[in-house]
């Protein structure tokens, strides 16, 4: 079915194919609704033929567009491989293969985490003081003799 021909209609239903609330869905249209007004005639609007025709026509787009699975990348995954090695392109059947590899588990990314923790101070308030000297001791470089 083609869109439909009034766009606050085509909007509602988009709108509710996208997971919107029908109330939602009915107030981004366009249409104006008090109380839960929005609400029954959300409910009305689903009950129209057409708009209920365009938006099984609308769900039906969305499933197909997120029925990726991974047995279908792993196999676009090989023919990419086959085609690069086809090519002599060793450098991209590699990376096809890792990405197999990873797709099914076999190859995991690990990154390491650095935390560093922090400790409150003692009392609220309470500064530290050192003298010049105190903190040379305790911060200048020490120098390496020859």
């Amino acid at each position: 079915m083609p869109i439909l021909r009034n766009p606050r209609h085509e909007r509602f239903a988009q709108g509710i194919a996208k997971g919107l609330s029908g109330k939602a869905a009915y107030i981004d249209a366009g249409f104006g609704a008090r109380d839960n007004a929005a609400e029954v005639n959300a409910a009305r609007l689903l009950r129209n033929a057409q708009v209920k025709s365009r938006l099984g026509e609308l769900q039906t787009g969305h499933a197909q567009r997120t029925a990726v699975t991974v047995e279908g990348i792993v196999a676009e995954l090989e023919e990419a491989r086959a085609a690069a090695l086809a090519h002599k392109q060793l450098a991209a059947a590699v990376a096809a293969s890792l990405g197999k590899a990873k797709l099914l588990g076999l190859i995991v990314d690990r990154a390491e985490v650095e935390q560093t923790l922090r400790r409150p101070m003692r009392e609220p308030g309470e500064v530290m003081q050192m003298s010049l000297e105190e903190w040379e001791r305790r911060f200048k470089p020490k120098t390496v003799a020859s």
